[in-house]
């Protein structure tokens, strides 16, 4: 294998210096996603890269694909750096392709109602520009402010607008992707590619970046709605506040978005800003269209919204709230972190769902909050949150929640969402017999499993020459996080994060 110096090398002479890093700080920056691993996962992983990359054209990033070759070093695509688990995170080093560079939007067709972008650029910057000019994106994801076009399509997350307007993966017209032999290709017809044959574009949809890495989007737009309008109702309990969202499809009401926001949320909040509703489980919906249509659907929502206890908040206190849509995760300011378990449930089982999330967060000892939101007409994205601090010895345990409450939503006929380093096991539990394929579609596109190896039906591990442990079987994840929720549920004291916070400003 060559040394690491020559590879430095080469990649500076391709992209230059000041577009490759190897300074230790610069290393552990890209160590961790939005929700930090534990520092325990050192002893298992090499989670800092050898270099950081930052490619400005796709002829770049072949070209970094190529030197792979060459190295024998991994290379992991990293988009804005939002995912939960650490499938933007090397499990060996090698190259991390920061694609942040690779932000431009190349032009918007009116015509054919789509804009192509590069995958670097936020979905917020893309939301801005096409409503400039009067047309607006069908969904976009929770972190839509610093979420990448190529991460979110590579996570293949749920978000805002998917209830009225389908999916993220609806709304994908074509993708340019430069796959691990250095091939720069497109998913799918330039002409009529919604419905073209042999379109590839679902394969990269939630793959993970286990497939190549995705340099351009292409992305179907709407007319921008005549009125758009918030409006918010407090109830008097989770399962009231629940039940009134599961109601939502069934008085025929199609919102752009419905979700639900629980009082722990809003008291955590309290410690951090003045200007917080009082804390009540609350439901935040977003309606959109001509105005009369607007004004019928609120009036429905206000009866329904009546009828099980709800209290209406004043207009401009949930304008505020929606303003807030894309930050909701500012409390992991009182703990230094936070991790998100994201997971589909029936709708028709929402109220059992969140009962159960705000159940395991009081019995494991946690702070933390209960959300969930309409997919579709018969499906909820239930996404509680808990606080964590990654930098004490029992931080990580706070990981044992996500894997819980995944159980919860296989028990109640959904599943988990996301994989990433730490929740590889879920493959098989999602897809059954069909997961072991997904290592024979991986085969056909890298043969080598040099691009985000080891985090789909195998575990890898930094001892890649000692055969014993250079890979262990993703069940054994699970035995891990059952471990750490067991810890959880025998600490002796519930975490206090709020607290700490409060006396530390001197409160």
């Amino acid at each position: 294998m060559p040394s690491t110096d020559y590879a430095y090398r080469r990649l500076v002479n391709t992209l230059g210096p000041e577009r490759v890093a190897r300074a230790e700080f610069d290393r552990m920056t890209y160590s961790h996603d939005f929700a930090s691993l534990p520092k325990v996962a050192l002893l298992q992983w090499q989670l800092y890269p050898d270099y950081v990359v930052l490619p400005q054209t796709s002829e770049e990033v072949a070209a970094v694909m190529k030197l792979s070759d060459e190295s024998g070093l991994q290379i992991v695509p990293r988009g804005g750096g939002t995912g939960w688990y650490g499938g933007s995170v090397p499990n060996r080093g090698g190259v991390l392709v920061d694609m942040r560079k690779m932000n431009a939007i190349l032009g918007l067709d009116p015509a054919a109602r789509t804009v192509t972008v590069e995958a670097g650029a936020t979905w917020h910057d893309v939301s801005d520009y096409v409503e400039s000019k009067g047309f607006a994106l069908p969904a976009m994801p929770s972190n839509a402010i610093a979420s990448t076009v190529g991460g979110a399509i590579n996570s293949g997350v749920a978000g805002f607008g998917t209830f009225r307007n389908g999916s993220l993966a609806d709304s994908l017209v074509n993708l340019e992707v430069v796959l691990p032999d250095g091939r720069i290709v497109e998913t799918a017809a330039r002409t009529d590619a919604a419905t073209s044959f042999g379109n590839l574009t679902p394969l990269f949809v939630g793959a993970e970046g286990t497939l190549g890495i995705v340099t351009k989007a292409t992305l179907r737009l709407r007319t921008k709605p005549e009125l758009s309008r918030a409006a918010a109702y407090a109830f008097p309990a989770l399962d009231k506040a629940a039940g009134f969202l599961r109601a939502i499809p069934e008085a025929g009401v199609v919102p752009y978005h419905a979700g639900l926001l629980d009082k722990e949320h809003f008291a955590m909040e309290r410690v951090l800003r003045s200007d917080v509703p009082e804390p009540a489980d609350t439901i935040l919906v977003a309606l959109e269209g001509p105005k009369d249509d607007v004004a019928d659907q609120e009036k429905a929502l206000d009866a329904l919204a009546a009828s099980s206890g709800g209290k209406k908040l004043a207009p401009e206190a949930a304008q505020v709230l929606w303003n807030r849509r894309f930050s909701m995760y500012s409390e992991r300011r009182l703990s230094k972190g936070l991790v998100v378990s994201n997971n589909l449930v029936p709708l028709a089982r929402v109220e059992e769902a969140t009962r159960t999330a705000r159940t395991l967060i009081r019995k494991m000892k946690l702070n933390g909050s209960v959300q969930a939101s309409l997919v579709d007409a018969d499906t909820a994205c239930l996404a509680p949150y808990v606080l964590m601090d990654d930098t004490a010895p029992s931080g990580g345990t706070a990981l044992g929640y996500v894997k819980k409450l995944g159980d919860a939503a296989l028990e109640l006929g959904g599943h988990p969402m996301g994989l990433g380093l730490v929740m590889v096991f879920n493959l098989r539990r999602m897809h059954g017999r069909s997961a072991p394929y997904y290592a024979h579609v991986k085969t056909v596109f890298d043969p080598g499993k040099k691009v985000n190896g080891g985090k789909t039906v195998e575990v890898w591990t930094k001892y890649s020459r000692y055969p014993g442990i250079r890979a262990i079987p993703p069940p054994a994840m699970s035995i891990g996080l059952n471990l750490a929720a067991f810890l959880r549920r025998i600490k002796p004291t519930q975490d206090k994060f709020v607290k700490s916070y409060e006396r530390g400003r001197g409160q």
